[in-house]
């Protein structure tokens, strides 16, 4: 891993925490020092990259001709990103799932906390008339205590009834819960793990429900629950129910990363973990990604460290100079291959 203080590496720090002038000056000072040995050409292509990025092309030319007359080949082409359109999602991301048919369903927001108190009383509402609903949980994007509390209590509630409850998104949700929690720090509250734990018996995935309780058993220094079948009358279904065949060909393509990457990376991360789920080798197509935030690169660093665990590989293709400069000063390159975009 390169050290922090290299212009290269300050750079791509900068440029992830969206300190664009800084970065620019950073680099250009050690172009300008001509000590980067054999670093100097890469460092080049990333201030080519920050050039584009701020759409100056008188400024992007000038850097051809120096290019040019120092390396004596082809410097880069001009890069058009195409952009993220509002409101839809990223080339390669999974379709917004179908409404489900059958029982009422009840959908919570992508912010699971003491806000979903309304949506619950709406399912307690629905169970009055009908004996089996849904609570579909597709869009959560994150869980506090309290969200976490009321969920239990929800849990608990239809396992001692004989309501059937259905949670839509549940093996999304379970990765969305598996990130809240972090083994050794105690929280104020075990809510999280207890539901993560719930989640995973309910999904009947014995093996991770071992795991985390050994890991609570750690933070907590207290017996974890036990182990057990899951529920008859709680049962799970995907987020999306798209067609076998169109799901076979989103399985088979690449994912694709566009525009700016932050905070903790989602949704894009929880459908990589999907699709590693189901593939044993899962590309990423970075090609129209301008920007990974280091919070996010932290976090899929994580995110691919469980995907390695689990047997199965990533490979990151046509990153940018400056996204592949940060992606191995984080060490990504030591787990999963990263392909620099060709110019």
């Amino acid at each position: 891993m390169p050290s922090r203080s290299t212009p290269r590496a300050a750079t791509a720090i900068l440029f992830s925490n969206g300190q664009f002038d800084a970065a620019e000056a950073v680099l250009r000072a050690g172009l300008r020092r001509d000590d980067l040995g054999s670093a100097t050409r890469n460092a080049w292509l990333m201030l080519f990259e920050l050039v584009n990025q701020r759409g100056d092309r008188s400024a992007f030319e000038q850097l051809t001709m120096d290019y040019a007359l120092r390396f004596e080949n082809s410097p880069p082409a001009w890069m058009d990103y195409v952009e993220v359109a509002p409101g839809r999602p990223a080339a390669g991301a999974a379709a917004p799932p179908a409404p489900q048919s059958g029982a009422p369903s009840i959908r919570l927001p992508p912010q699971i906390d003491a806000g979903i108190v309304a949506q619950l009383e709406q399912l307690r509402g629905l169970t009055a008339a009908h004996a089996a609903v849904q609570l579909d949980l597709s869009d959560a994007r994150s869980v506090d205590f309290a969200g976490a509390s009321l969920l239990l209590r929800v849990l608990g509630a239809f396992r001692r009834s004989q309501r059937e409850l259905t949670l839509v998104g549940a093996a999304g949700f379970a990765d969305v819960l598996s990130r809240s929690v972090v083994s050794g720090r105690r929280d104020p509250s075990d809510a999280l793990w207890m539901l993560l734990l719930e989640v995973l018996r309910t999904l009947n995935r014995h093996e991770e429900f071992e795991e985390a309780a050994i890991q609570y058993c750690i933070t907590f220094e207290v017996s974890p629950p036990s182990w057990e079948p899951p529920a008859a009358n709680l049962k799970v279904a995907a987020a999306a129910n798209a067609p076998a065949a169109a799901a076979d060909s989103a399985a088979a393509a690449p994912l694709e990363l566009r525009g700016v990457v932050e905070g903790d990376g989602e949704p894009h991360f929880g459908r990589l973990l999907a699709a590693a789920r189901n593939q044993q080798q899962v590309v990423i197509d970075c090609l129209h990604l301008r920007r990974l935030a280091f919070s996010a690169g932290s976090a899929l660093l994580g995110t691919l460290q469980r995907i390695r665990k689990a047997g199965a590989t990533v490979e990151l293709r046509n990153a940018n100079p400056l996204v592949a400069a940060l992606l191995h000063l984080l060490g990504i390159t030591a787990i999963a291959p990263v392909q620099q975009r060709h110019t």
